[in-house]
């Protein structure tokens, strides 16, 4: 028989810090923060912390981020992944366009972006793009075609909501139109209007060909400055902000934007453990409190 301080003995040690769970729950937190101070920019109580809450907020994106990077490397099936990511965000856009269409005369709102897709856009890349660089290690160009001809297809749902959506007369008010307008960057997502643009989308590959955590944040890191940087040359020369390179300057050369370094010593501190199971709690979250928050501002104001 062991004693207590045996049996401590032999349980598996602890790693300190935070699991995978206790991040995606401080990133929610920060999120909902920042969607307060975005929303309730009508309410008085609100508008005086404003700024202090979409700081706050700039925590959120890059920690999801990071915690999707390390969901690539142990996913079972890349593929059901991406699926599910699609599948979301798909809902997210088919929800947000049912909402205003119904109550958009009512509620005066029309719910902006969907954060889903542009983490959809850095998965569906990543894993291309590791498929490539095996394919061309083991010298079977064979292979690249069908990596190749995925990027390709990936982009063409733009193409075609170009040709339909210019087909209906402008000033249209029907349903279909309304559909399209809706979906747009969401159902069918386009580099032009995701969000956090493509800048986003290299932040997340970079990170995640960077392998280790500490590579990770050095590449988080990297990005920051740069950010912190055009800031800097942005008040300078306020037409750099002019010069965008599909929207990344305009989004990272502010100075809410580079708060973002906030999110580094919670991604340093990351223990490596999932902790709690909650896989599907953002892709709930995510729509339903921002029609909420947007319907309580409305009633409050």
């Amino acid at each position: 028989m062991y004693n207590e301080r045996e049996k401590r003995s032999l349980l598996p040690a602890v790693k300190k810090g935070l699991t995978a769970f206790q991040l995606k729950m401080i990133a929610l937190i920060c999120m909902t923060l920042d969607h307060i101070g975005a929303y309730g920019f009508e309410i008085s109580a609100i508008v005086r912390y404003r700024t202090y809450l979409r700081i706050i907020g700039r925590i959120a994106a890059p920690v999801f981020l990071f915690l999707l990077v390390q969901s690539i490397d142990h996913t079972r099936s890349k593929g059901k992944f991406l699926l599910r990511l699609y599948i979301a965000g798909m809902c997210v856009g088919l929800f947000d366009t049912a909402v205003n269409f119904f109550f958009g005369e009512t509620l005066g709102y029309f719910t902006p972006g969907n954060i889903l897709f542009t983490y959809f856009y850095v998965v569906l890349y990543a894993v291309l793009l590791e498929r490539l660089i095996t394919a061309f290690k083991g010298r079977k160009p064979g292979a690249c075609v069908p990596a190749l001809l995925a990027a390709a297809l990936s982009l063409l749902p733009t193409v075609f909501f170009d040709a339909i959506h210019g087909a209906v007369p402008d000033g249209a008010t029907t349903a279909f139109s309304f559909l399209l307008q809706g979906l747009r960057g969401s159902l069918i997502p386009s580099f032009y209007d995701i969000d956090y643009g493509i800048g986003f989308v290299l932040l997340g590959i970079a990170m995640y060909f960077a392998r280790s955590q500490k590579r990770q944040c050095l590449v988080f890191t990297m990005f920051c400055l740069i950010s912190i940087a055009g800031m800097f040359a942005a008040r300078r020369d306020p037409g750099i902000q002019t010069v965008s390179f599909f929207g990344f300057t305009n989004t990272f050369f502010s100075y809410i934007q580079c708060w973002m370094i906030l999110a580094l010593p919670l991604m340093l501190l990351y223990n490596g453990r999932r902790g709690r199971e909650c896989k599907y709690v953002f892709y709930w979250y995510y729509p339903l409190h921002r029609q909420f928050l947007h319907i309580l501002f409305r009633l409050m104001g």
